[in-house]
């Protein structure tokens, strides 16, 4: 029987709050691909496509490959056994230290082991001793690129020598590319441009890392030789692919952006972790991948997983001992995390640009320690992440005020609900550089708008929601105080935005108003509710007068009062 090794440091196992273990994408599934998870229900109660052609198609469409040239599988982890087992493979040639599942593949079909050591003065790079080990007697030989768990790749160059000495000696070159996206240099370092001239290289990939769906199980590989990818097809389980992977893997072939950022951010962490590893004294191997192997002999792991921290120890990868570890590349709030507790474990101090960053004692899980003066510039930059990881591109005039908004609720919808009329933005920021009022319907919206940026231009804020003198006439005249509210503001003799953000009915009265002659100068219509909610804000979109307008039952004075200032907080810059 062939003993399964754990991937990473098994999560159903150990009470984890973080895990560093696992080398997933850091931002998580993009949001289509839950979509499309979610919409494949739909399609459980037929089977699903034989042959994976929609899936094949995508992937060579996004690729620049040729249909044919492609077989998907349950994961790479089904795709690697079936390889050998299409070329009867006796003798497996691996770099040690690599991935475990290269050698279980071999085990799992007979095939004699070959290690080839890399070496710690190299970096635990493949070098040119590499070609020495392929030879006769070899049938198949693995390779990664970047290489798992320490994260370096192959030279383009050196890559071609060991391709032409396989194809030479008839031997089968597995190379392992379910990482290479990460290393921000595809064109270079990976082989599909070249593997038409070489019908002995199988490239192999998977959804699982790029895309952090290893739960949905999807790989693919790509082989010139028509004869070997039907020999693997065969070996196949019919039906190998649920409904699920393949739905999930078309949608994900789209995602460019998000792939563009993930790998953009991934480059960028990588450097940083290394640095701030290193400054705390931890050795730390160059990679070109979204993890670090590092080395410290300190039982790391064990008093990390004290604090609910999981990170990938590498004693029982072949070729390393105790003392190696891997550690994944998170998200900075998560990364800080790691570091804090590193530096608890190991007694050091953590630093960043090069100055101590005060940070306490000790940092409780879950908690992500930023300076008070830094707490708004990185929730813009959370915002902007998970903008584009979902694929939302704001128009750049409104992006500041849009943004605003979900800072101020959390609520990514906004980003597609809000409404401008044209011009609506650079309208609002002269109307107050003109001295425009602005009245509102809530004293909470009153109080969160910056009277002090708005008083620079003449401006002031208004509502009259709360006077007594409204209260009393609405009560005799058997109205809402909103329709008086808005009748009072109607009498101030100079442009007036409204900002409304609770009462519905001060932008039905607007518009009954409106529809008699009234011209408001601008009009932000963010009430929040279920009664006529939305049917206000639909008379105000009908309307000619300039307006921001979230459509839907969301908003709120909060909202109101963010809209306002984000422009004034435009102005002021």
């Amino acid at each position: 029987m062939v003993q399964q090794n754990i991937h990473g440091g098994d999560i159903y196992r150990n009470q984890v709050s973080l895990d560093f273990s696992v080398n997933i994408n850091p931002f998580g599934m993009p949001q289509r691909v839950r979509e499309a998870l979610e919409a494949a229900v739909a399609w459980c109660e037929r089977y699903p496509d034989i042959r994976s052609e929609a899936l094949r198609d995508a992937i060579a469409g996004a690729k620049g490959i040729a249909p044919a040239d492609i077989v998907c599988g349950n994961g790479a982890s089904e795709l690697f056994p079936a390889i050998l087992r299409a070329v009867h493979a006796k003798k497996v040639l691996l770099p040690v230290p690599s991935f475990y599942g290269y050698e279980y593949a071999a085990k799992s079909v007979g095939a004699e082991i070959c290690c080839h050591e890399l070496l710690e003065t190299d970096g635990y790079a493949v070098t040119e001793r590499f070609l020495t080990a392929i030879g006769e007697g070899v049938n198949a030989v693995f390779l990664a690129v970047p290489n798992n768990p320490v994260g370096t790749v192959v030279e383009p160059e050196l890559l071609e020598k060991i391709a032409e000495r396989c194809q030479k000696y008839g031997v089968t070159l597995i190379l392992d590319e379910c990482f290479v996206m990460f290393t921000g240099a595809e064109e270079r370092y990976s082989f599909l441009k070249k593997y038409r001239n070489y019908p002995r290289v199988v490239i192999v990939r998977a959804f699982t890392k790029l895309y952090a769906m290893p739960g949905v199980r999807l790989g693919y590989l790509v082989c010139s030789d028509a004869a070997l990818t039907e020999a693997i097809r065969a070996d196949l389980p019919e039906w190998n692919l649920s409904v699920f992977a393949q739905q999930a893997g078309c949608v994900a072939c789209g995602q460019r952006a998000y792939v563009e950022h993930s790998v953009a951010f991934v480059c960028r962490e990588r450097a940083w972790l290394t640095e701030q590893l290193s400054e705390i004294g931890i050795t730390v191997f160059a990679s070109n991948a979204n993890f670090l192997m590092i080395k410290d002999g300190r039982p790391l792991a064990k008093e990390l997983l004290k604090k609910g921290i999981l990170i990938r120890d590498c004693s029982n990868y072949r070729g390393l001992s105790g003392g190696y570890y891997r550690i994944a590349v998170r998200r900075r709030e998560e990364n800080e995390r790691l570091l804090a507790a590193l530096a608890q474990v190991t007694g050091s101090s953590v630093v960043e640009n090069g100055k101590d960053d005060k940070k306490p004692a000790a940092v409780p899980d879950g908690i992500e320690y930023v300076m008070p003066q830094e707490i708004e510039k990185r929730s813009f930059s959370i915002i902007e992440e998970e903008l584009q990881l979902r694929g939302i591109t704001l128009p750049v005039e409104e992006a500041m005020v849009t943004k605003r908004v979900i800072h101020t609720s959390a609520d990514f919808s906004y980003a597609q609900t809000m409404t401008y009329s044209a011009g609506a933005v650079e309208t609002a920021k002269w109307l107050i550089t003109e001295g425009a009022d602005i009245v509102t319907d809530t004293n909470m919206a009153l109080s969160g708008i910056n009277k002090r940026v708005l008083a620079r231009y003449g401006g002031s804020v208004h509502c009259f929601m709360a006077d007594e003198d409204v209260a009393r006439e609405a009560k005799e005249r058997g109205v809402t105080r909103a329709t008086v509210s808005m009748e009072r503001a109607a009498k101030i003799e100079k442009p007036v935005i409204f900002a409304i953000g609770n009462a519905p009915t001060a932008l039905i009265q607007l518009y009954g108003m409106i529809e008699e002659g009234y011209r408001p100068a601008f009009i932000i219509g963010v009430p929040v509710g279920f009664v006529n909610v939305e049917a206000a804000k639909e008379l105000i979109l009908q309307t000619k007068i300039p307006h921001i307008v979230n459509r839907g039952r969301k908003g709120g004075s909060n909202v109101a009062a963010a809209i306002c200032n984000a422009i004034l907080y435009e102005l002021g810059r």
